[in-house]
């Protein structure tokens, strides 16, 4: 086939060269056998381009193929980047300790003077509570995928207590004396005062845990709760001078139940550790009870005031952050510990009552502020 082509390029441009010049026989043989080696290094050339081409239209289809099941691979990852664990259904029991201690304001009770020239100076003397043991335990059920529900009960009773004593040249100013209190502001010559704090809650609710990738995870919490707290003070002013002696009492008691939400985050770091940290909130509607009574040498009351304060919202805002352990047995059942810190703030949950003029002996003010929780707790836990 070559060859023919060759041929007739020959024939057709024979009579030019026959024009031109009379080759011989061996001249033409030459010149045809050049012809077919440049017509044949040509079609060599094409041959392998045709090739290439076809090579890198396979290379470009491959690509391609491998580009769309890579989108198609990643399309599902990215959109699963947040799932639910593979659990087994079953219960988790859990107990804490908690070593808390509560603090507010409202718990000076003296104002230590080093002189006696009647002006008030000097440093209030005020309770600083310090931390005490509670209990929290709670009782849970997993209906697997990471779906809970559980019951928690928490219980924290504290006793404070302080005292104060006149110095040599030196006077105490009670600050919460009435002002026709048998002992006068500035003669009081000791004085005692004590802060009983119990503080109960019961919280109903579920928790969705997720995990993120594959040692982070996430949980959510939402459910009920119901809150009660109770703040005794109570003072004992004397004057050593005349025996007299003044007795105070101030009660602010809670009570209510609301809405509780929460979230938190789990670092699995690894041979069974995690940290974790949480934050939740509630909002609880309630009823407070509060009284101030005065009685000056155990028989005449100076002051007995009662007040009920109704369906007063109540937000709280609860912190957490710690590490754990667990550690699953040969049964199934796993077992673990954790410890760490937390930290509550109960806005508005202190309504102290004071009095406040000397003229008009009922006048009175309110003061309204937060009370606050901190410590450390350890929980061992369960789950079978």
């Amino acid at each position: 086939m070559k060859k023919c082509i060759a041929l007739m390029f020959v024939i057709m441009a024979l009579p030019t060269m026959v024009w031109a010049q009379q080759p011989s026989n061996e001249e033409l043989y030459r010149m045809i056998q050049e012809m077919e080696r440049k017509f044949d290094a040509a079609i060599d050339r094409t041959n392998q381009a045709l090739a290439e081409a076809a090579e890198a239209k396979e290379e470009a289809a491959k690509a391609k193929a491998e580009l769309a099941q890579l989108q198609s691979g990643l399309h599902p990852a990215s959109t699963s980047l947040v799932k639910t664990p593979e659990t087994t259904p079953g219960f988790t029991a859990s107990a804490e300790a908690l070593y808390i201690r509560p603090s507010r304001s409202n718990l000076d009770f003296v104002i230590t003077d080093p002189d006696t020239d009647n002006n008030p100076e000097g440093t209030v003397g005020e309770i600083e509570p310090d931390y005490q043991m509670g209990e929290r335990i709670g009782l849970g059920y997993d209906f697997g995928s990471g779906t809970e529900i559980g019951v928690r009960f928490t219980g924290l009773k504290t006793h404070d207590s302080d005292s104060a004593t006149s110095s040599a040249g030196g006077a105490l100013w009670g600050t919460w004396l009435h002002p026709n209190a048998s002992i006068d502001d500035n003669d009081v010559t000791s004085a005692t005062a004590r802060y009983d704090f119990e503080h109960y809650a019961i919280d109903f609710g579920a928790r969705q845990k997720l995990n993120i990738g594959q040692r982070l995870g996430l949980h959510l919490d939402a459910g009920l709760r119901y809150a009660s707290m109770n703040q005794d003070i109570g003072i004992a002013y004397l004057n050593a001078n005349n025996g007299t002696r003044v007795d105070i009492t101030n009660e602010n008691d809670f009570s209510g139940w609301g809405p509780r939400i929460g979230m938190g985050l789990d670092w699995r770091v690894g041979h069974g550790f995690n940290v974790f940290s949480s934050v939740a909130g509630s909002l609880l509607l309630g009823d407070f009870d509060l009284m101030l009574r005065e009685t000056d040498n155990g028989t005449a009351e100076r002051a007995d005031i009662k007040q009920g304060l109704h369906n007063r919202l109540i937000p709280v805002l609860e912190m957490k952050l710690g590490v754990g352990y667990a550690r699953q047995l040969n049964n199934g059942w796993t077992i673990g510990a954790n410890a760490g810190y937390e930290w509550q703030n109960w806005f508005n949950m202190v309504s102290a009552q004071r009095f406040s003029d000397d003229v008009d002996s009922q006048i009175m003010y309110t003061d309204t502020t937060d009370i606050s929780l901190d410590g450390f707790f350890f929980e061992g836990f369960i789950r079978f």
